[in-house]
């Protein structure tokens, strides 16, 4: 594909610095969009029909499906055995190969920011592929802590009607006071209760620390 999208990721000469390191994922992904007029535009559509390689844009749809599935997401692993069985041809070696040239248009070497292994465990990444991952997991990343956020606000709220129902109200009119007893409980993965909330309250002033587990 022609690389002016902008959700494209700049490949300035040989080196490409890959946008997502190891352990950026998308594993708990169903979708990602697919850009139906760039794809039925491309040179890469229009080289697989004029050579009558129609398969190829299969196996490329097949692969990029794979890639967002991949650590980093977008990626795929440089290696015939493993993208064979990541492409439907399991053990047939010889047809995977007479694919792979066409089925990997636009696909090339890429490096991982935190790559230990490069050598070993080479990546290919494509650059309209790494965009899209990027922008995805960027959302994927932004939803996660409007979650955690969301959760830390219900915490700080039932901490606020613990302390009113042991009667520190003081304490519960302090935002600063709620916030350090609900992210005490939450690291030490605690319920709220009443018990709980004093223990808290007690330990983060400096008091005993004794906990009830419940």
């Amino acid at each position: 594909m022609p690389h002016d999208h902008p959700l494209e990721t700049e490949v300035i000469g040989e080196f490409w610095e890959y946008p997502l390191a190891f352990g950026e994922t998308l594993s708990s992904h169903d979708w990602v969009p697919l850009y139906t007029n760039r794809l039925l535009t491309s040179r890469f559509v229009a080289r697989a029909l004029a050579e009558g390689r129609r398969a190829d844009i299969g196996t490329a749809l097949i692969l990029w499906a794979e890639a967002f599935r991949q650590d980093p997401a977008g990626t795929l692993p440089d290696d015939d055995l493993e993208l064979a069985r990541l492409a439907g041809f399991g053990a047939d070696l010889d047809g995977w190969r007479a694919a792979r040239a066409g089925a990997l248009y636009g696909w090339r070497e890429t490096h991982i920011a935190n790559q230990e292994d490069a050598r070993d465990n080479p990546r290919l990444g494509h650059p309209m592929i790494a965009g899209i991952a990027r922008d995805m997991y960027r959302r994927k990343r932004g939803r996660d802590q409007a979650r955690t956020e969301g959760a830390k606000a219900m915490a700080r709220t039932r901490v606020r009607r613990k302390l009113i129902e042991i009667n520190c109200t003081r304490a519960a009119d302090s935002a600063d006071v709620v916030a350090l007893i609900a992210e005490w409980l939450i690291q030490r993965d605690l319920y709220i209760t009443s018990d709980n909330v004093r223990a808290a309250f007690e330990a983060t002033r400096g008091g005993p620390k004794v906990v009830t587990f419940q």
